[in-house]
């Protein structure tokens, strides 16, 4: 399995194509890149969805612009759907969701069923993918390296967030490699340690 990463936007919000022989998924595209779709063809790459972790508009900016060729299903959280189909309409960010889907749901990729697990704090619809056969996390804004994210924002609930980062802490071995939707990735052990908002067992 490779996870290729892609900072995008004014924010450096990532973006995240995960693809093994040939079949690949997408994850937060949130802005119009044609960097993303050039590795897509030029790796003639079978992408069978996207996934959105929470409806921010710089993470779903750049789903319309890739299922224009794509034409795939995409997966966002319910109770997100304001930030999506009201608040992104309303900056001129326009994403055409197909499956609006809260814990528990399962993917299917490659014979694996990815799980999604519900992760408030940060936005009220926050969630997680979690791949349980190569032990890798897609966080969204909820968990950063040695930050979490932020809560003087619409919707955010910090109390909840640590809560949901402290859920997390029990759910996924410590080897998990966290890729988050800003900056570089981390593991679920090393944030048990040395996150300075959220530790285990504070």
């Amino acid at each position: 399995m490779q996870i290729k990463r892609f900072p995008l936007g004014n924010l450096k919000s990532n973006c995240f194509i995960v693809h093994n022989n040939q079949k690949a998924y997408i994850v937060d595209p949130g802005y119009e890149s044609q960097d993303v779709l050039d590795f897509i063809n030029d790796n003639q790459l079978d992408v069978s969805f996207i996934y959105i972790t929470h409806g921010h508009p710089d993470h779903i900016g750049g789903i319309n612009f890739l299922n224009q060729f794509l034409n795939v299903p995409v997966y966002a959280p319910l109770k997100d759907q304001w930030w999506i189909d009201v608040y992104g309409p309303s900056q001129n960010i326009n994403a055409t969701v197909t499956n609006y889907i809260k814990e528990p749901f399962d993917i299917s990729f490659n014979g694996e069923a990815l799980k999604v697990y519900d992760t408030p704090g940060h936005s009220e619809g926050g969630t997680v993918l979690y791949s349980k056969t190569h032990r890798y996390l897609f966080t969204g804004d909820t968990l950063f390296f040695e930050t979490v994210g932020r809560t003087d924002i619409p919707h955010a609930d910090k109390d909840v967030l640590v809560q949901s980062i402290k859920r997390m802490y029990d759910l996924f071995p410590e080897d998990t490699v966290v890729y988050p939707g800003h900056g570089k990735e981390t593991s679920i052990g090393h944030e048990q340690t040395h996150n300075p908002f959220v530790r285990k067992g504070a």
